[in-house]
Parts: C-alpha cells; sequence; structure tokens
C-alpha cells in the first residue's frame, strides 16, 4: 500500500511538539505547517495497526515506533482523514493523506503506520496558515504523546 491515499474513514494522529500546544491543550496553526525543507508532513496512520484494539492501544505502538523525540507537553493530534480533507477541499484540492511506511533501520523498528499529509502549501504562504487553523479545526482528539 507504500504510496497509496489512506480511506477516508480512517484516522491519523500528528505529533505537536510542546511549543506547539496552548496552555489550554488546543493546537497551534505550526502544528500543521510544512517547515521550508518538507514536502508533506509526518502522521501515524492508527488503521495501520489493524491487529490492535483500541486507539489508546494504537497510540501506544505510534509512540514506540517514533523516530521523533516525544517530549512532556507532546501531543499527538488525532484527525479523521475523510473528514480533514472535506474541511480543506474548498480551499485546496491537492490535500493528500498517503501510506509511506518506514523500515527498520539505525536501531528503529519498522513503522508500517507512517504516512504524510501532501499537498499543503508552503510554509511562506498566505495560505499555510488558513489551511493549518482548517486542520486544527478537524482535531477529534488530543493525546499525551509521552
Amino acid at each position: 500500500m507504500t504510496g497509496d491515499d489512506l480511506p477516508d474513514g480512517d484516522h491519523v494522529v500528528r505529533y505537536a511538539k510542546p511549543s506547539f500546544v496552548h496552555p489550554d491543550g488546543s493546537l497551534a496553526v505550526g502544528a500543521f505547517r510544512l517547515r521550508p525543507d518538507e514536502t508533506g508532513l509526518s502522521v501515524h496512520w492508527l488503521e495501520g495497526f489493524d491487529a490492535i484494539g483500541d486507539t489508546a492501544a494504537r497510540i501506544a505502538e505510534v509512540r514506540r515506533r517514533s523516530r521523533l523525540a516525544l517530549r512532556p507537553g507532546g501531543r499527538f493530534a488525532e484527525l479523521g482523514v475523510g473528514d480533514a480533507k472535506r474541511q480543506v477541499r474548498e480551499h485546496l484540492g491537492t490535500l493528500r493523506f498517503t501510506h509511506m511506511p518506514l523500515d527498520a533501520g539505525d536501531g528503529y523498528p519498522a513503522d508500517p503506520s507512517h504516512s504524510e499529509i501532501q499537498g499543503l502549501p508552503p510554509d511562506d504562504s498566505p495560505l499555510a496558515d488558513f489551511i493549518g487553523d482548517l486542520l486544527v479545526e478537524c482535531v477529534r482528539a488530543v493525546h499525551p504523546a509521552h
């Protein structure tokens, strides 16, 4: 399934570092903006761990396989794939959620859940903050990352 679009009925989580988490637990737009060197935002496809029953267990597996430095105060923002695409479609028809699993290597286990949000506007685009805000509005739940 590498490179395929994720099903609209599925869910992803995006890590938001502590500086993107407001004191009330809501997320800043920066959590959904590309950095200048990025072409897609890294996310984890929860249904990529289909053998694991519930959301909490799937997020625990994301933590175990993550290649990011998950810090106290960081959060995983959960999005519905189809919900996010519908929310953004009127303003940005290029948004895709693409399966991009990672092989084991450099001391990390394989990550079959790794995916990307692709088709976002560049960081310096006037549209970047607006689309980021729309994606923040789509967050279904926020989970501790650490």
